[in-house]
């Protein structure tokens, strides 16, 4: 029995460091990701050769993938309570996280262009919103998360959610570059979306806390 307290202290502790990495990940790809619009997505700067842009892509991947191993110790500290509820969730955010990898590994390949990747992608990442919105009510249920934690994870994942919805406002895909181009909606659009960008970091080094703290 002391092993199995032991082990599980542990999972818990290695979840909230990949919970904190995640974090900084994110972060990393939102300044990344403002560098990119700021300095290479300009009429002048689309043909030169890309370097911010290629950071985002890759902080996002190892953000998923990090955000795993939070995924894989939510299933293992609820499955006891919850078997059903946190299997289904586990396989909705594994799904999404790892959709998310990778697309953006075959976008990092050149396999896919950005206008065939993104649309794809924000529906991978609406899977990680609908892991995000579960599994803070189910943590939140059982007495795992704090309320304002859990308030602050459902908000995210709603939002994550909503990325779908404002690409295909926005023209979907194709209209992409144009999007771009019209900084107007572009402003507009990146409300909607930093509530996404900024909620997620804070979310994960507050519940990377959490788990160091009960480690």
């Amino acid at each position: 029995m002391a092993f199995t307290t032991t082990k599980r202290f542990t999972e818990i502790r290695y979840a909230g460091w990949a919970a904190i990495l995640s974090g900084i990940a994110a972060i990393l790809g939102l300044v990344s990701l403002i560098f990119f619009f700021s300095l290479e997505s300009t009429p002048s700067t689309t043909q030169a050769p890309h370097f911010w842009g290629p950071v985002s892509d890759i902080a996002l991947i190892f953000q998923m993938l990090f955000l795993l191993i939070v995924a894989l110790a939510f299933y293992f500290s609820l499955r006891a309570l919850a078997p059903r509820v946190s299997l289904i969730s586990f396989l909705i955010g594994a799904v999404g996280m790892m959709g998310v990898v990778l697309l953006q590994i075959l976008l990092r390949l050149y396999i896919l262009t950005f206008e065939q990747e993104v649309m794809p992608v924000v529906f991978a990442t609406a899977l990680v919103g609908s892991w995000l919105v579960m599994i803070n009510i189910l943590g939140l249920r059982q007495g795992i998360l704090t309320s304002r934690l859990a308030w602050l994870g459902i908000a995210t994942g709603v939002a994550f959610l909503l990325e779908p919805v404002m690409l295909l406002a926005a023209g979907g895909a194709v209209a992409w570059r144009v999007f771009m181009s019209n900084y107007m909606l572009l402003a507009g659009s990146a409300i909607v979306f930093l509530v996404s960008y900024i909620g997620f970091p804070v979310w994960a080094f507050w519940l990377g806390r959490v788990f160091r703290r009960q480690s």
